[in-house]
């Protein structure tokens, strides 16, 4: 189920009903409200009184504070990361992102987003600080669901790809406060997509398909 959300399977903002849950998963509703229980702590699904089970979804403010409390965690993780292993940071994110260039040119779409999303848990995964990961671990599906959402425009992902490139291009030469700063444009990319007077970014979708261009 927290697969079907991050890989875009389940929109935001669709109503998911237990039961169709259980029996799509052949298995008694009883886990299912378990599994939506652990993803409303995830923030994965919204419960409303009355209204029932869905998966989430965010303002156009929302984005851009989720955004920033994203920009946190990977700031200071890819700061330790550089100052505890400099070198093996350099050569993971340099080999994630030659995959996820052979995945762009192929124009696999689904296997980009998940080397993406691999790209970014290097990070955490070489920091050597486990309080950190499981900051990220928490959030780390819906970061996934969001960039799901978002990636589906092709401007999008070739800056995002550029910028990927960019950070290992600093780190390589030593420059953390400039890959911070690629970093910083990076996931603000998203949020600057809408304006923060979007009430819910799906909705909005809806009636403007494409998204205006990020700068």
């Amino acid at each position: 189920m927290r697969a079907a959300i991050s890989e875009g399977e389940f929109a935001l903002g669709e109503a998911l009903s237990e039961q169709k849950l259980a029996d799509r998963l052949n298995i008694s509703k009883t886990p299912i409200r378990h599994a939506l229980a652990q993803m409303k702590v995830e923030g994965l699904v919204e419960v409303f009184p009355q209204k029932g089970t869905f998966v989430f979804t965010l303002s156009g403010t929302d984005l851009e504070r989720f955004s920033e409390y994203r920009f946190i965690l990977e700031t200071a993780a890819l700061r330790l990361a550089f100052r505890r292993n400099s070198e093996g940071l350099v050569n993971e994110l340099t080999n994630i992102w030659h995959q996820m260039e052979r995945a762009k040119k192929a124009d696999e779409r689904s296997h980009y987003l998940e080397l993406d999303l691999k790209y970014h848990r290097a990070m955490f995964e070489l920091c050597d600080n486990h309080y950190l990961s499981e900051s990220y671990r928490l959030i780390e599906a819906k970061v996934s669901a969001i960039r799901t959402y978002l990636g589906k425009e092709r401007v999008q992902t070739t800056k995002s790809f550029e910028e990927h490139g960019e950070m290992i291009d600093a780190l390589r030469e030593g420059r953390i406060d400039d890959a911070i700063r690629t970093l910083d444009f990076h996931i603000g990319r998203y949020h600057r997509t809408f304006s923060a007077d979007v009430a819910d970014i799906a909705d909005f979708s809806k009636v403007r398909p494409n998204f205006k261009e990020a700068r």
